[in-house]
């Protein structure tokens, strides 16, 4: 799963989750790998264990820090900045350079899909088509490039802020 973070100056890192694996109900392992400005900054092993009702993290498996409770944050704090968390997308609002991300901006379902994955498209090339308040919407591309990912199917209810396509730029 994807993790944006963005600071209020919109800078904006990304946290992917590549790997998880669980060696007991008590301990599992992620592995996950930091993005900015499209370059891995580092790829780095976790190692989660609950114990006695509280969890603990790890990265080489023997030294163990208690990690505070929290409940989804939606904010935080690192030294100096605070950050923005968005699990999974990120809004069109939010920080970096939104052309290449196609998200709803408001709810809606998918009626047709006008691209496949490794089209070349050109910028305001209609990419899909969404019916939201009993209309139908085209979604533009924002640039000229090349369909990275289309992460919904015609027929999908979707909420507000969904990524559901991604073109790289050219």
């Amino acid at each position: 799963m994807r993790t944006y973070l963005i600071d209020n100056d919109k800078n904006e890192y990304i946290i992917d989750l590549t790997k998880t694996r669980a060696h007991s109900a008590e301990m599992v392992e992620f592995e996950f790998r930091t993005i900015k400005d499209n370059k891995e900054l580092n790829k780095e092993t976790v190692f989660i264990r609950k114990l006695a009702d509280q969890y603990f993290a790890s990265t080489d498996g023997t030294h163990w820090n208690k990690l505070a409770r929290q409940d989804s944050p939606s904010l935080m704090l690192n030294v100096d900045k605070v950050f923005k968390l968005y699990h999974g997308y990120k809004p069109s609002s939010a920080g970096g350079d939104q052309d290449g991300g196609l998200f709803t901006q408001m709810p809606g379902k998918v009626v047709k899909i006008m691209a496949n994955v490794g089209d070349k498209v050109e910028k305001g090339q209609t990419l899909l088509i969404l019916e939201a308040m009993k209309m139908e919407n085209e979604i533009k591309s924002g640039a000229a490039g090349t369909v990275k990912a289309i992460h919904v199917k015609a027929g999908d209810a979707l909420e507000n802020g969904i990524l559901m396509m991604e073109v790289e730029p050219a």
